[in-house]
């Protein structure tokens, strides 16, 4: 007969417990002392049995109980049933909280630490262990939700939450670098938005886990990379740092320490988007710009390509409405100025410009000769001045002038006049040049 696989199983069924040991038929179990009592003797229980036996078991044994623990991952499901999970600093246990019992006190969530009274069960078809809760009420901030606190207290302390860091961001930006797990639904969710809102920026992916225990540090070596990147290769506009929602487990990266201090290290604004709208991290208030969700940071961070096309079309309207508006009045000054009298009839134009001829001329006309006598006088003097001291006119009464020849200055005295020098003299009419035969002085 082929051999059997023995399991340890709890005390409360036909024989004592004993470790897994590969038996055959007739073998002793010698761990336990004893000896497998014939087929015919022994209970033989079902799957269904023995999760029947071992839950009426733990009900019949254990009862309602309190019990309290930090509450993990919440779900709820569509029949209104609510499952989380409640634990302690060494172990977990499943809590079901079924629809129509006692109203919850306040809203569950993870983190909290609670009391819950109730029962502990199995669920039969799975062979599940569960506790059965019938009451849950808040007792104050878990574990993890109290070192949240104390960080953000910490921090806000050390000033890195104040306004005066947050930085500006670019209203058009070109580059935008993300922070993300490369599988993750957060960068699916960016780069939709992204493509339908503002297509023009180029998006640089510094691909990082975002849970576990390796995520803050690679978190940190991304947000360095992306500082290099920007300083080294290409300026980034800003960095969307984020990844979709989750459990407090699953966001607990973005709650540490270093990564917060990386973020307000970091030369480029960043925009933190962890989560869903309801979810908040430390980088939420470190960061530059917080964003409920990854896709609502696209969002926030970009303009709408089609609402400034719309704008843009609306402003090249207004123009060629003001530029039709002045044509319109620069046409009709125009033709206003063609109608006018002095358009039509350039000759009255002529004719005015004739009388305004006449009447010059005729102020002329009528200025005073008297005041002209001084004038003609002190003439007249002139020119009897000028008509007396030209030398011209001894000449005519038989008169002349002697020059040695090439001087410019006549002669005065016979001295200065030497026999043999050619001279010559200046008559009324013409010029006769000689020489000096001999000089006679008086």
């Amino acid at each position: 007969m082929a051999s059997a696989l023995v399991f340890k199983v709890c005390s409360s069924l036909p024989y004592r417990c004993a470790r897994a040991s590969r038996l055959t038929p007739g073998s002793v179990l010698a761990e336990s002392g004893y000896t497998r009592p014939p087929m015919n003797e022994v209970r033989v229980y079902t799957v269904s049995e023995l999760n029947r036996a071992a839950r009426g078991l733990l009900e019949t044994e254990l009862g309602d109980v309190w019990m309290k623990g930090e509450v993990g991952e919440v779900s709820r499901a569509p029949s209104g049933h609510v499952y989380f999970s409640l634990k302690d600093s060494e172990a977990e246990i499943d809590v079901v909280r079924f629809r129509g019992r006692a109203p919850l006190l306040a809203a569950i969530e993870p983190g909290m630490v609670v009391l819950v009274f109730g029962r502990a069960t199995v669920y039969e078809p799975r062979g599940r262990y569960q506790f059965v809760a019938s009451l849950v009420q808040p007792v104050g901030a878990g574990l993890l939700h109290a070192a949240f606190e104390r960080l953000k207290e910490k921090l806000r302390q050390e000033g890195l939450f104040e306004a005066s860091h947050k930085r500006p961001l670019p209203a058009f930006p070109a580059l935008i670098g993300v922070v993300t797990s490369p599988t993750g639904a957060a960068l699916h969710d960016i780069l939709a938005v992204l493509g339908r809102r503002w297509p023009l920026a180029r998006v640089v992916l510094f691909p990082s886990s975002v849970q576990g225990d390796a995520a803050p540090t690679e978190l940190v070596a991304a947000l360095e990379r992306a500082g290099r990147f920007s300083l080294e290769r290409a300026p980034l506009d800003f960095v969307i740092l984020g990844r979709g929602g989750g459990a407090a487990e699953d966001l607990a990266a973005f709650n540490d320490e270093r990564v917060a201090r990386a973020v307000y290290a970091s030369p480029i604004p960043i925009v933190s988007a962890v989560g869903h709208d309801v979810d908040v991290s430390m980088t939420d208030f470190v960061a530059d710009l917080h964003a409920p969700t990854p896709s609502a940071a696209a969002e926030l961070t970009t303009p709408d390509g089609a609402e400034i096309a719309d704008s843009v079309q609306r402003v090249a309207e207004r123009l060629r409405a003001a530029v039709e508006a002045r044509w319109t009045s620069a046409e009709r000054s125009l033709r206003s100025t063609l109608r006018a009298s002095l358009a039509r009839e350039p000759r009255r134009l002529v004719e005015t410009r004739e009388q305004k001829l006449d009447l010059h001329v005729g102020q002329l006309l009528r200025f005073p000769r008297a005041s002209l006598h001084p004038q003609i006088d002190r003439l007249r003097h002139a020119e009897d001045v000028l008509r007396l001291t030209d030398p011209r006119r001894p000449l005519e009464r038989g008169y002349s002038i002697t020059y040695a020849v090439g001087a410019k200055t006549p002669l005065r005295r016979a001295s200065d006049a030497a026999p043999g020098m050619e001279i010559e003299t200046v008559l009324a009419q013409g010029r006769i040049q000689s020489r000096v035969e001999g000089v006679k002085q008086e």
